[in-house]
């Protein structure tokens, strides 16, 4: 096993191939690559099986704002929505979309690990080619990954989305922290997903992805000038979290700082999502200052068409301060279920003539020991 902990050489402009030498030492063998305290530069670094890339405490990795810096290493990806004429389009996607500081592809038991006062920056690199004509290289991609561990970082400043990971199996995120950038993670077609004790304060979504399954999020603080959640899953739980708003840092695209929502339902029809969406249930939670609470509008959203969300039970929730109704809205041939129990609800300005909920007739809604304003439904 190849074990090393480098030093940062202030006389290079750039660390990425001192650092990438040592990972590719790892290859055949695994091993685990550390970062000093000091600071270091790099553009894109790519990680092998039973490989561990550790950031020492004090360790502060500033990404090249140069967008023509950074490689995808000539991987593939499983985000389907990249090959949509209509996507490629609407987004503007790029050819080089899925460039990254950091990559991982069809590898296991593969980890970033971060000790105190560690830090990465993507520098907001912008991109006059890239997604929207301005969003550079994600933060992290994983594709096709098993075993991936991510801990103890603070990541800031994400070009595009901080982590995003596809057809991943078996991930576990801990105690990071993402500050402003973009999406804190996707996980789009991914199995088995952890985040716990984790801090998002996002300029775009906080936790986002499509076709997952058996995703759970605890004890983490999700704040966001967009959603907390834009997802679509078989098997979501969420608990002890709290979400609140506005956001801190602006949405990269229109510069406003209000929290949209905590839950935006994601079944893009433009990729293949082979699961409804089912057994949601999201606990012990509070919400404050958001503008809705939650919006499903199957039918007639091709961002929510591909598959229906089937059942959603909210249990012990705190939430205040809304502004807006939550759209709960399906097709008859895809009748949803939802329960609320122990939900407490107050208002900014009255409530809205739509009331708590906007729902359509192939919604049923179970309620047990619900209070707006105070008033006991």
């Amino acid at each position: 096993m190849h074990k090393i902990i480098l030093n940062p050489d202030p006389q290079l402009a750039f660390h990425t191939e001192v650092i990438q030498k040592e990972l590719d030492a790892c290859k055949e063998q695994g091993g685990e690559v550390a970062l000093a305290a000091g600071e270091w530069r790099i553009a894109s670094l790519r990680l092998y099986s039973n490989t561990t890339l550790r950031l020492c405490a004090g360790a502060h990795l500033t990404c090249s704002a140069n967008w023509q810096d950074y490689t995808n290493w000539n991987v593939p990806t499983t985000l389907g929505y990249v090959h949509s004429p209509f996507i490629q389009k609407v987004w503007n996607i790029p050819a080089h979309y899925v460039n990254a500081p950091i990559t991982a592809f069809e590898a296991e038991n593969v980890a970033v690990i971060g000790e105190e006062d560690s830090w990465i920056d993507g520098a907001d690199c912008f991109d006059p080619n890239g997604e929207e004509k301005f969003r550079g290289p994600m933060g992290m991609v994983f594709c096709k990954c098993r075993n991936v561990t991510l801990q103890g970082y603070t990541y800031k400043n994400s070009a595009n989305w901080c982590h995003q990971l596809d057809s991943c199996t078996n991930v576990h995120m801990k105690n990071v922290t993402v500050l402003a950038g973009h999406d804190g993670i996707n996980v789009h077609h991914c199995t088995g997903v952890w985040v716990e004790d984790c801090d998002f304060q996002t300029g775009d979504d906080c936790v986002a992805g499509y076709n997952a399954e058996n995703i759970v999020v605890r004890r983490c603080r999700l704040n966001t000038s967009c959603s907390g959640f834009r997802i679509g899953a078989k098997h979501l739980l969420v608990e002890d979290c709290e979400f609140w708003g506005p956001g801190i840092y602006p949405h990269r695209v229109s510069g406003r700082h209000n929290t949209l929502r905590a839950f935006e339902y994601y079944a893009m029809e433009y990729d293949k999502c082979e699961k409804d969406s089912e057994d949601w249930l999201i606990q012990n939670c509070t919400f404050s200052g958001l503008d809705s609470f939650i919006h499903y509008n199957y039918g007639s959203d091709w961002m929510h068409n591909a598959r229906p969300l089937r059942d959603v039970t909210f249990r012990n929730l705190k939430i205040d301060g809304l502004c807006q109704s939550s759209q709960l809205r399906t097709l008859p041939e895809a009748p949803l279920s939802v329960t609320l129990e122990n939900v407490s609800v107050t208002w900014r300005n009255g409530l809205p003539t739509e009331g708590l909920l906007d729902i359509s007739d192939a919604v049923s809604l179970h309620t047990r020991n619900v209070s707006v304003q105070g008033i006991t439904l």
